[in-house]
């Protein structure tokens, strides 16, 4: 039996800044899916490793990940091939893409509506989460990509705001009412929790880039006895990979306890410990530890801005059980 072409699959970008709550929010919106539909997600990574990826198929959801940088330099041809397998084994009814926190949203959107994605994909509004906190640091309000992203949001989404302040949250209100071309949407939220049916609203192709020129990434690879780890360098920030040994064991407390005192602007990881094997998910100020099923290895990624690889090995060094 020949398939249907594939053509107009509703397609959305939730972008945001490091440690904002993209997956969370996805994995919301998945929650709210008509129960007739097949949604799929492509999750790009700027580290090397790859975590994403490990905790939506946890949840159940139909994912391809891409790892190793933005998807608009270092990992262009990767995603045409990833979004071109994705669309052809799952045929989803909507297309979810989260990309990387550190991705510029001008090229990635350029890839979307150029070539044969032209036909298969129908982009719809574009959603940006932004903590409020963050615009109180002139670290992100002054980065190049941290101002796309808001800049070619359709719909604006100040997250966590339990933990934001009455300066913050009218920086955000000030940042959103001074947007040209308007916003389409506007809103606060805990938690990731966002309204499906802002998934329709239609994108505005008037939204322009301040920068659009991309940025550039350097990868490494350094190779230990005990396990390996690739590194990427973009932006100021350094992210470290770590793949582990099928032997190593984490001490759960200790893990705890250094990981709290590096000074991590992300970190995300799906660890065995003595405890049990966790999903580590945190922010400079904030980590938590989900259980999960067994992987087949202990997996972290760190970023950072201080570029000290050896700092976060010799943390997690200090917390490691061999195991025979």
């Amino acid at each position: 039996m020949l398939q249907t072409k594939l053509k107009n699959i509703p397609t959305n970008l939730v972008m945001g800044f490091l440690g904002v709550g993209k997956t969370t929010a996805i994995l919301d919106l998945l929650k709210q899916k008509p129960k007739n539909e097949n949604w799929a997600v492509l999750v790009n990574e700027f580290g090397k490793i790859g975590i994403d990826g490990a905790i939506y198929t946890a949840e159940g959801v139909t994912v391809k990940e891409i790892a190793g940088g933005c998807l608009c330099c270092a990992v262009g041809l990767s995603f045409q091939v990833s979004i071109n397998r994705l669309l052809t084994e799952v045929r989803p009814d909507r297309l979810l893409i989260e990309p990387t926190g550190l991705g510029h949203p001008k090229k990635v959107l350029n890839m979307l509506v150029s070539g044969s994605n032209k036909e298969v994909l129908d982009i719809r509004a574009s959603i940006c989460l932004v903590d409020p906190e963050k615009l109180k640091d002139s670290r992100y309000t002054t980065h190049e990509n941290f101002i796309d992203q808001i800049a070619l949001s359709d719909v604006l989404v100040a997250n966590k705001m339990d933990l934001a302040d009455q300066q913050a949250i009218k920086l955000f209100h000030q940042y959103a009412e001074n947007s040209n071309p308007k916003k389409a949407l506007i809103s606060e939220t805990r938690h990731g929790q966002l309204d499906v049916s802002w998934l329709d609203i239609m994108r505005n192709t008037q939204r322009k880039a301040e920068f659009p020129d991309a940025h550039q990434v350097t990868q490494i690879t350094v190779r230990e006895n005990s396990h390996h780890t690739l590194n990427n360098m973009a932006d100021g920030y350094q992210s470290f990979g770590h793949i582990f040994s099928e032997h190593t064991c984490f001490d759960y407390d200790l893990l705890n306890k250094v990981l709290n005192q590096l000074n991590l602007e992300r970190i995300k990881g799906i660890l065995n410990t003595n405890q049990g094997w966790f999903i580590v998910n945190g922010t400079d100020n904030t980590i938590n530890y989900t259980t999960t099923l067994p992987s087949s290895k202990s997996r972290i990624e760190t970023i950072s801005r201080n570029n000290d690889f050896q700092a976060v090995s010799n943390a997690l060094s200090q917390c490691k059980i061999e195991r025979n």
